[in-house]
């Protein structure tokens, strides 16, 4: 009996050591970029402004919209927009493959007015300046220095001389800073995604889908064999007297850490597969040509009547939708999604609660006043070209919480709760259309499981703490698994 229960030792003593030497590689990689992380975060530049730079327009002195676009030539547009360009006031007027403005004071246009506009969005942002300035480029997809995390696209990379290697991406359609990079904090993300996303196997998604999960089941399989061999071996005489040698400490480090390996494993596969899923769904386009002569005289006369903050227009067709915010609204507060990077600054407890804006809708010759549900009705009907599906309710998302979390940049957004099957929600950013982000309860489950399982985001523990907790966290794994690779080769050499 004795012979048999010392084989079964062995057999789990050698699947544990085999199948930990290829574990030890991913413990040892995902640990220690893991605990990049945090680090990472607390370097990532600061902007100096957090508010766009939006100042009040009296559209009664305002050149008529519905004359400039005829005056123009202008037959379909994809969105309309106010901007504030060295102290003046434009309309920006994208369309299919260009982006025109025009002064609001005389109707002329400005053709460098996009760069422009861009420049001045990342110096107001970083508080650098024209002569500090290198470079200017357009950035339409993704990049080693901006990644699809960020997801705002077009964008414009302003990069600086101040010895840092400052670069800030800006979105001019909402005058948002969608990021800052600096040379340090790209060198971090480079080392982050190698050992975290295993970058180096990106040219082939299958196989950095597959490599990655068997190792994150060896992994799992490591830890399950290592509690059942502690189990096995705890009441034996050579376990007991052998205290305080490398292999002593393997085990009884190793038997508190396998339970936050256990965690940060499986919850890393479920966020593995899941981010698979997710980014096989086809991405639906909100972009869509909208008539310039369903922008009636009648419409436009309730917006000239008065001063807006800001004003977006945009449709399908001879419909169309707005949102203006009246200069009314400024003792609310602003739209706080203009800066979509805030979340990564200690900054953004600050940002106050933005304001609602009006939604109106123009169909015809009629213009109607939206609330926010008549809102998601008429522009998911829109975008479906037939029928919106059953909502529940919808509310107002102003802060990056829960299942919307910062990884989706956009606010103010209206939620839809469906009453589909799987209780489908939408997100809906009104100033632009877009569909920011369409979750169900699957993705809602994986959600929560990695922010609050994987990376333990409880907001009611402090920052710092989190952070420490976290790191050692991740540098217990690593050494763990370097613990064991140690004893494997000693015993082999």
């Amino acid at each position: 009996m004795a012979i048999k229960l010392s084989a079964l030792k062995n057999q789990w003593l050698f699947w544990h050591q085999w199948i930990g030497l290829v574990a030890c590689i991913g413990m040892v990689l995902w640990g220690l970029s893991g605990a990049s992380h945090p680090l990472m975060s607390r370097l990532q530049p600061a902007p100096r402004q957090f508010m766009p730079p939006l100042v009040p327009v009296d559209m009664s002195q305002a050149v008529s919209l519905p004359g400039l676009l005829k005056q123009q030539g202008i037959t379909q547009f994809n969105h309309i927009s106010l901007v504030q360009l060295e102290g003046k006031g434009y309309y920006r007027i994208a369309q299919t493959g260009a982006v025109r403005y025009f002064s609001l004071i005389d109707g002329a246009e400005r053709n460098d007015a996009e760069q422009a506009l861009a420049v001045n969005l990342a110096n107001y942002y970083t508080g650098r300046n024209d002569p500090s300035m290198t470079s200017v480029e357009p950035v339409t997809e993704f990049e080693l220095d901006y990644h699809p995390v960020n997801r705002l696209l077009p964008v414009w990379r302003v990069a600086y001389a101040d010895g840092h290697g400052l670069r800030a991406y800006v979105e001019t359609e909402q005058s948002r800073l969608a990021t800052l990079v600096d040379d340090r904090r790209a060198f971090l993300t480079k080392v982050f995604q190698f050992g975290h996303n295993w970058s180096f196997l990106q040219a082939c998604s299958t196989l950095q889908l597959a490599v990655a999960t068997l190792v994150l089941v060896l992994i799992l399989a490591s830890a399950v064999t290592g509690v059942v061999l502690y189990i096995k071996q705890r009441k034996t005489a050579p376990f007991r007297l052998r205290r305080w040698s490398l292999q002593w400490w393997h085990r009884e480090f190793g038997i508190w850490v396998s339970v936050v390996i256990l965690l940060l494993a499986s919850t890393g596969l479920f966020h593995l597969w899941m981010s698979d899923i997710q980014q096989r769904r086809p991405v639906i386009s909100t972009v869509y040509a909208s008539e310039s002569a369903a922008l009636s005289g009648a419409a436009w006369s309730q917006v000239a009547a008065g001063k807006v903050l800001k004003l977006d227009i945009y449709g399908r067709g001879a419909t169309l939708f707005w949102q203006v915010i009246p200069v009314v609204a400024r003792e609310q507060a602003l739209p706080s999604a203009q800066v979509a990077a805030m979340h990564q600054h200690h900054h953004a407890e600050h940002v106050q609660r933005p304001a609602e804006p009006l939604l109106w809708l123009t169909r015809g010759q009629q213009t109607s006043v939206l609330t926010p549900t008549a809102y998601t009705t008429e522009w998911l009907t829109v975008m479906a070209g037939n029928t919106a599906p059953d909502i529940q309710s919808v509310t107002w998302v102003t802060a990056f919480a829960n299942e919307y979390g910062f990884v989706f940049k956009r606010l103010p957004v209206l939620k839809v709760q469906t009453a589909q099957t799987d209780h489908t929600r939408f997100y809906l950013e009104p100033a632009t259309g877009v569909l920011a982000a369409t979750i169900n309860d699957t993705d809602g489950l994986e959600g929560f499981v990695f922010a609050y399982l994987h990376k333990w985001s409880f907001k009611s523990v402090s920052k710092d703490v989190r952070d420490v907790l976290a790191i050692l966290a991740a540098l217990a794994v690593s050494l763990t698994g370097l613990l064991g690779a140690y004893l494997f080769a000693k015993k082999r050499i």
